[in-house]
């Protein structure tokens, strides 16, 4: 999956989790001051729903650490199978 490509996905299930517009996030947003409502229960909420949306495991201690957008895709990218079979 591509760089643009992932952004844009992820863009797209925040967007569909929260049921809101997501559309004016950049990559720089910061998760919990750009959406309305994100609280750190949802943050963890929607961790839950990208696992199973992309197939991965998230690791609790690590959401912690994700505090904008481009954070939270360089971490879904590292827990993405690496072998494009996998996919």
């Amino acid at each position: 999956m591509g760089d643009n490509d992932l952004y844009q996905s992820l863009l797209k299930h925040i967007g569909e989790f929260l049921d809101t517009d997501v559309s004016h996030l950049k990559p720089e947003s910061h998760l919990a001051t750009a959406v309305a409502g994100l609280d750190s229960l949802k943050v963890f909420e929607l961790m839950l729903y990208l696992e199973d949306v992309y197939g991965i495991t998230v690791d609790e201690s690590a959401i912690e650490s994700i505090d904008t957008l481009r954070d939270l895709e360089a971490y879904v990218r590292s827990r993405l199978p690496t072998d494009p079979a996998a996919v």
